[in-house]
């Protein structure tokens, strides 16, 4: 099943590059230690190294033996988004206890949170918002849609290219796929919520990731400029993953984190509200500049399923395509391959997870090999059981980038290759309204 909208068909026995351009909508417009304060809620746990992880069928030589697909099936009956449903529909009722948590997987144009900001904004209007979630620390080329983030300092990423295919290291970097290093320069990366909308409660938990990576690794966690933790702590071990967990009480709480000794590295900032108090939806953004969606293959599958088990998302928005259509050449079949893969370590963590494909915007430079590319997603998103959006016939299909670009204001970039902050929010609201339009209370 493919959601669709009442302005966009999805073409069958057309090309893609016919499809008439859409009409087009308007635009929408005091912290304390959890462990002092209740020991057994503290996931202050640890995620175990693995064993290095297989090179993934995206990046095995032409020789290797093809990993036979796994994980979910093609539904033959309901939505593909049926599980999230349920879950918001329990918010909705008010019998539910917990957040309704949304993951988006994908590129730079994740990354930079208007698109995935926009949808996030809408489910949290209809039922009720959970926080900002997950926050990359110390990343100069990523923003969040609720948060306001001030970087100091010079920073470096592990690994060096996060949207590797190429398995790096030993692959534990956390949920969102890749560590920051604190290096020269004072480093430190400060957090201020501000006005949120719909509001959020005065009580908040900010779940901060790290990686002790030598013993000389040191830094503090402060709440309006007064020390409330120093990591990493007594008994961490090197080269593991842990969670510290604070509690902030009272509106508009600043949180900095400030590296003090050594290079620790750091695998980002989770804020949430107290789901037993207000629990609502969450929307973790996750993309990374230049992801593919063979990205995620590259990483430990054990530390990473284990990370995902943490948030336990309703649903996974799987936003990539855009970088794939620079290829030379595209195998359909890989598609699938990689999305089952992808999609079988998320199921390991939340077996009732739904998943949600979204295919590549156009690009001014691949015209040509952009449909092929819808094409191999839409079929693996049937083949694998997800829902489908098809971002490339919303804008309107072969050249429509040129079009946003040449308007004013612009909806798309100079580059060719993203959208402007307009064009972003648009597709957001659009993606929104569909996903809503299709939930039955």
């Amino acid at each position: 099943m493919t959601i669709t909208s009442a302005v966009v068909v999805l073409t069958c026995g057309t090309t893609r590059e016919q499809a008439p351009a859409p009409a087009v909508p308007s635009a929408p417009a005091a912290i304390e230690s959890s462990a002092a304060a209740d020991p057994s809620a503290i996931p202050t746990t640890t995620a175990a190294a693995a064993p290095p992880l297989e090179i993934p069928t995206a990046v095995a030589s032409a020789s290797a033996e093809p990993i036979a697909p796994a994980g979910p099936v093609a539904r033959t009956t309901g939505h593909e988004l049926d599980n999230f449903y349920a879950a918001v529909r329990e918010l909705d009722k008010h019998t539910r206890t917990d957040h309704v948590r949304v993951a988006w997987l994908g590129d730079s144009h994740g990354a930079s949170d208007f698109w995935s900001g926009a949808l996030r904004t809408a489910l949290q209007k209809r039922f009720g918002n959970g926080g900002p979630g997950f926050v990359n620390i110390g990343n100069h080329g990523y923003r969040h849609d609720g948060v306001k983030m001030e970087i100091t300092g010079k920073w470096r990423t592990r690994p060096r290219g996060p949207s590797t295919i190429i398995p790096s290291a030993d692959g534990v970097f956390g949920l969102g796929g890749f560590l920051m290093i604190a290096q020269e320069g004072g480093p430190r990366s400060i957090f201020k919520l501000g006005a949120q909308d719909p509001p959020l409660p005065p009580t908040l938990t900010w779940d901060l990731c790290y990686k002790p990576a030598t013993k000389k690794d040191a830094l503090e966690v402060k709440l309006d400029g007064v020390k409330v933790a120093s990591l990493p702590a007594t008994g961490d071990k090197i080269a593991t993953l842990y969670h510290k967990v604070f509690t902030s009480k009272g509106a508009d709480p600043t949180v900095s984190v400030v590296p003090t000794g050594g290079f620790p590295e750091l695998c980002g900032m989770v804020i949430e509200a107290d789901p037993r108090a207000s629990p609502g939806v969450v929307l973790d953004t996750l993309g990374i500049n230049g992801a593919r969606l063979a990205t995620p293959l590259a990483w430990n599958e054990a530390s990473w399923v284990s990370e995902v088990t943490r948030r336990s998302p309703s649903l996974v928005v799987l936003e990539y395509g855009t970088n794939e259509s620079g290829d030379h050449t595209v195998n359909p079949a890989r598609y699938v391959e990689n999305l089952t893969a992808v999609m079988a370590r998320v199921h390991q963590a939340s077996a009732k997870t739904d998943c949600l494909v979204l295919s590549p915007t156009d690009r001014a430079d691949t015209r040509e090999r952009t449909p092929l590319v819808v094409d191999a997603l839409e079929k693996a998103a049937k083949a694998v059981g997800c829902g489908f959006w098809d971002t490339y016939t919303q804008m309107g299909g072969k050249g429509s980038i040129l079009a946003w670009r040449a308007e004013t204001p612009p909806r798309a970039a100079a580059d060719g290759v993203h959208l402007s902050t307009k064009g972003y929010r648009e597709l957001g609201d659009r993606l929104a309204a569909d996903v809503l339009k299709a939930y039955v209370p």
